[in-house]
């Protein structure tokens, strides 16, 4: 017995072993074919487009002194390296190129042509080369008919080739500064106290509320919100002589420190700057993006009703609920719409869901509006009042209605969460949800 399954075992190994190498050899195979279909395969220094000649400085890529849109020049790039021959043609020139486009890659010219007579392919050429070709990617464009799926990849790699010089200037505004600090950022907004995030750390200051942790990636939180500052152009650093401060980043880091100042350009309008005293460079800002200077210190926190370390993934999940003398156990399904089962009691889908929504933080109600403390005499109240007390997963929640808002305190971790309720048919209470 012993014996087979040994060899069992040593089986399984073999095939695990020879599933690895052929794998790899296979992967291998395939990208060295890659290799060799692919029609570009030189790293691209330098873009001569009907609109511009880009070239590429240390990682960024510029039209003399524009930079020019990381974004889209990385699509430029993708979009290139995926042109893959089918096979070399020969031919009169002008069959294949009755309508050529042309652009140059590093010196090189390429001229795109017509699409085969299936419309499986289209003409290429590498300077004097004419190759049949295709792109090997996704097409953008919805289609119905295989036959124009790649017709519609040629047209888009033409439309982005020909974009005007104005669409490929970057418009980021972090773009503009490569080397941005990025260990801590300091946040100040007119009116408000200032806070700091620490990205080595993953700490703000001021902390969370007791029994609420800072969001599990604020390096990452920052970069989404910095990547959608959207300027409109680069304008005179005298500018900056503007009519109110709204708010300021410091970006910290051991070595450097840098400062953007987010200005009211005057009373009159509602354009803003922002000023880089340390380079004294000043941009026209797009409206609409400049959320980065405004929210404050508990956007970048985890307000969960249910923190993460207690919260459980489910199928099924009981949940008692309790309101004076009224009690009932309520399993929970996590289903699609959620399932509730509640014995004697009859559940009221809509509120139920409303309910639950906000105490497992789930599709809108994905995080609180925000926290606060409980405190003991806090505590102490709800706990003599006549409100709604949910036991699930450990933690004991207590619903509070208010005008425009419920508040879920849990008891357990020592907070609130508050969420803006405007729907006054939800009380949130027993007999709302349980009949």
């Amino acid at each position: 017995m012993k014996k087979n399954a040994l060899l069992f075992g040593l089986l399984l190994v073999l095939l695990g072993i020879t599933y690895v190498f052929q794998e790899k050899r296979v992967e291998e195979s395939r990208a060295e074919e890659l290799k060799q279909d692919t029609l570009l395969t030189e790293e691209i220094r330098e873009l001569k487009l009907p609109s511009v000649t880009a070239v590429r400085q240390h990682g960024q890529w510029r039209a003399g002194g524009m930079l020019l849109s990381h974004n889209l020049l990385r699509q430029i790039e993708k979009r290139l390296s995926e042109l893959r021959k089918i096979r070399s043609v020969n031919g009169d020139w002008k069959s294949f190129f009755p309508h050529p486009f042309t652009f140059a890659v590093n010196g090189t010219t390429w001229t795109l042509g017509d699409l085969t007579l299936d419309k499986q392919a289209f003409y290429v050429a590498r300077g004097s080369e004419v190759f049949l070709a295709v792109i090997d990617g996704e097409s953008t464009e919805l289609s119905t008919n295989g036959e124009d799926i790649e017709a519609a990849k040629l047209d888009a790699l033409v439309r982005l080739l020909s974009l005007p010089l104005p669409d490929l200037e970057e418009k980021q505004l972090f773009r503009y500064f490569p080397k941005l600090a990025m260990d801590r950022v300091i946040v100040a907004v007119d009116g408000r106290p200032p806070f700091e995030l620490n990205f080595i750390a993953n700490e703000t200051l001021p902390p969370p509320v007791l029994g609420v942790s800072p969001h599990k990636d604020l390096r990452g939180k920052f970069h989404s919100l910095l990547t959608q500052v959207s300027l409109r152009k680069e304008v005179p650093f005298s500018e900056h002589r503007s009519f109110k401060k709204l708010a300021q980043l410091r970006f910290v880091s051991a070595k450097t420190e840098r400062t953007w100042e987010l200005w009211l350009r005057s009373a009159a309008t509602a354009d803003a700057l922002v000023i880089d005293p340390l380079e004294k460079r000043a941009f026209l800002m797009v409206g609409g993006t400049l959320k980065l200077f405004f929210i404050g210190v508990q956007d970048y926190w985890d307000k969960k009703v249910i923190p993460a370390d207690d919260f459980v993934s489910f199928a099924r999940l009981d949940a008692d609920f309790i309101q004076g003398a009224q009690r009932s156990r309520v399993s929970i399904a996590n289903k699609e719409p959620l399932e509730f089962q509640a014995g004697r009691h009859r559940v009221d889908q809509l509120k139920m869901e409303t309910l639950v929504q906000l105490l497992f933080n789930l599709g809108p109600r994905d995080q609180a509006d925000r926290v606060s403390y409980l405190s003991a005499s806090e505590r102490k109240q709800l706990l003599s009042e006549d409100h709604l007390r949910v036991e699930v997963m450990g933690q004991e929640l207590i619903l509070e209605r208010r005008a425009q808002e419920v508040i879920v305190a849990n008891l357990s971790r020592g907070f609130k969460a508050h969420f803006t309720m405007l729907d006054e048919n939800f009380r949130g209470t027993f007999q709302d949800v349980l009949k």
